[in-house]
């Protein structure tokens, strides 16, 4: 894997070019990642058109043919409805975040391959959805939402395919605003998303905490618990969200991969397996933050994850189990790392049939590392250093791992520690799904480095005991969000995944 920040070719890299226009010439070559807008305009830019109000836009959106350019000119424009129905043009700000959408607003993206950037909404009110797209193939990036009083900001219906949330910022939802999640992803019952949602940043949500549908991403609902979404959220980053909602990322639906996303000073809120089976988790960082809850739902791969609670207060808990009868089946932690967090509450009761292989648990004092352990989970390959808190007889082995800090500003094993070349291979397969990559072989840790292809030859934990160029590391601010608030000067960077 390359380092998705430096060498991926970003198909909309001068978007965040302060001023410039999108250099659409590059956009066919550029993308090939098949949950990137494919269809994007291609060759030069047919017409460039400037317009000074909402209606001259609305005007030049209904006349506009695929690979028009519309270009609002800077300034604060008030209630304001769009409907964009014309498909494969562009829709942007003259600078990046210079265009403020304030009072009520209501965009509807009804066409396909829209790219609709750099839009900032910090006051006003709506009381349902800012954006709703229902088309396929758009791209919504460089957008700022803070403080914007609204149910949703945006909202992916279904059955639309392979659009794209990037590089925008989510924060401050007022807490007397309407009930609703910051973005929601709907999935349906016969054709898979394929969407993403990457390099974003959600921060500053307040309020009392709790499940209140607040939730800064949810994946569908409950009614659809059933239905294949196939969403990969990727590289954002949350800070400070847990107060407005104990759902980080609330999971309803089946077959979504969440990998490489850091959650920092964000004890309060996690990464919940809502709804819905057959999800996966991988390369994440938990650090100062609550980890991972896993409620109605079974099999559930959680790999090469980092959790540390870093002295931060709230519940913070590493894991827990929520058993509601008929789920927590075949749920796996493999190849995690957990270091002085909150603890890991096995549930007590119903689970069966899971496993936890290969995990570092360190804990220098402040309690146990477990509690309510189950009669249905089995053990392998793990160590710890610390209080136990349950008695288990095989698969979990007392010694020092032996971590420190390495370059990617986390803690690894160090040469000499137990857990190099020691991992078990008694873990169920971890499953692939029908077009994202899921690193199913587990053939990179969390740095992104290369890991032994045998499973016995691995190391312990989240991270190998080797050389080679980090690519994943817990996120900053300025790996994120829009380019005109210190995020990255580079667009949307195309994923790795391929799609059918």
């Amino acid at each position: 894997m390359t380092d998705p920040s430096v060498n991926r070719r970003d198909f909309l890299r001068s978007m965040a070019v302060a001023g410039s226009s999108v250099a659409v010439a590059g956009l066919t070559a550029a993308c090939t990642d098949p949950i990137a807008p494919t269809g994007a305009p291609a060759g030069a830019v047919a017409r460039t058109i400037n317009v000074r109000s909402i209606a001259a836009l609305q005007a030049a959106i209904n006349s506009a043919a695929a690979g028009d350019e519309i270009v609002v000119a800077d300034g604060t424009y008030a209630n304001n409805t769009i409907n964009v129905s014309t498909s494969g043009i562009i829709v942007r700000a003259a600078t990046p975040g210079g265009v403020l959408l304030h009072g009520t607003n209501a965009i509807i993206i009804a066409a396909n391959r829209v790219v609709f950037s750099g839009f900032q909404f910090t006051s006003g009110s709506s009381a349902g959805v800012v954006i709703t797209v229902t088309g396929n193939e758009n791209l919504l990036t460089q957008l700022n939402f803070n403080g914007y009083s609204a149910q949703k900001y945006i909202s992916i219906q279904a059955p639309s395919q392979r659009n794209q949330i990037a590089y925008s910022n989510f924060e401050n939802k007022p807490q007397n605003a309407p009930i609703g999640n910051l973005v929601h992803v709907e999935a349906d019952a016969n054709v898979p998303g394929y969407h993403r949602i990457h390099r974003c940043s959600f921060q500053n949500l307040p309020g009392g905490g709790g499940d209140f549908g607040n939730e800064p991403i949810r994946l569908s609902n409950g009614a659809e618990a059933a239905y294949a979404a196939r969403t990969v959220v990727e590289y954002c980053y949350w800070n400070n969200t847990g107060q407005g909602d104990s759902e980080s990322i609330s999971v309803k639906c089946r077959e979504n991969v969440i990998r490489y996303c850091t959650f920092v000073n964000n004890p309060d809120g996690m990464l919940v397996f809502r709804n819905g089976n057959d999800n996966v988790a991988y390369g994440n960082f938990f650090i100062g933050a609550g980890g991972i809850r896993v409620k109605e739902a079974n099999n559930i791969f959680c790999y090469n994850n980092y959790f540390e609670r870093s002295g931060v207060g709230g519940s913070a808990a590493a894991v827990e189990y929520e058993y509601v009868s008929g789920n927590l089946k075949n749920i796996n932690f493999l190849h995690n790392t957990f270091v002085n967090c909150g603890d890991v509450n096995l549930g007590g009761v119903g689970a069966s049939g899971n496993t936890w292989a290969n995990n570092i648990f360190k804990k220098a004092g402040g309690g146990v590392i477990l509690r309510n352990p189950n009669g249905g989970t089995t053990w392998a390959g793990n160590i710890y250093d610390g209080t136990l808190g349950a008695t288990i007889t095989a698969g979990m082995e007392r010694a020092d791992p032996l971590l420190g800090s390495n370059a990617g500003g986390f803690l690894e094993v160090l040469a000499g520690s137990p857990a190099i070349n020691r991992a078990s291979a008694s873990y169920p397969s971890i499953p692939s799904i029908t077009g994202l990559d899921t690193d199913s072989a587990l053939l990179l840790d969390a740095n992104g480095r290369a890991r032994p292809g045998e499973r016995v030859q691995k190391d312990i934990g989240c991270v190998e005991s080797t050389t080679g160029t980090i690519t994943n590391r817990p996120l900053t601010l300025a790996a994120v969000g829009p380019s005109y608030l210190g995020g990255p000067a580079a667009g949307p960077s195309a994923s790795a995944a391929r799609l059918p």
